[in-house]
């Protein structure tokens, strides 16, 4: 049985809900409302991993260096999933340019439980210091 969920407060749902019986959102006016940006922020809150890591990517992928915090604070809610967490590191890379990007990647060197994210972004950060 497939599982649906709010695209607001990620509780479970059924399929033919219009509004959100926890939250009360209007499911379609709530998703229309939001850019595409905001949106993958947004979702970086879903209780699914996949879905988590489909907006990961495609973060790292735009570029936007406003999702730099959002993405560091996905990380370190989910500190046993390592392959996320790298793959964040993947992402804020990837960010354009800027000191959001930086204070991110030093905080998941410092901060995140998982041995190989601290050395991830200890390396990104060399590597992007060593280009200056």
């Amino acid at each position: 049985m497939r599982i649906n969920y709010c695209g607001h407060c990620f509780a479970e749902i059924t399929p033919e809900v219009q509004q959100c019986p926890f939250c009360g959102i209007v499911l379609q006016e709530w998703a229309y409302s939001l850019d595409y940006e905001t949106r993958l922020i947004h979702t970086l809150g879903h209780p699914l991993a996949d879905v988590r890591m489909r907006a990961i990517i495609a973060l790292g992928k735009r570029g936007d260096p406003q999702a730099a915090d959002p993405l560091v604070r996905c990380a370190l809610r989910h500190p046993i999933d390592v392959v996320e967490g790298l793959e964040i590191v993947a992402g804020l890379r990837r960010l354009r340019p800027g000191g959001a990007r930086s204070k991110a990647l030093d905080r998941l060197a410092r901060d995140h439980p998982a041995h190989a994210v601290r050395r991830a972004a200890a390396e990104v950060l060399t590597g992007m210091a060593d280009k200056k």
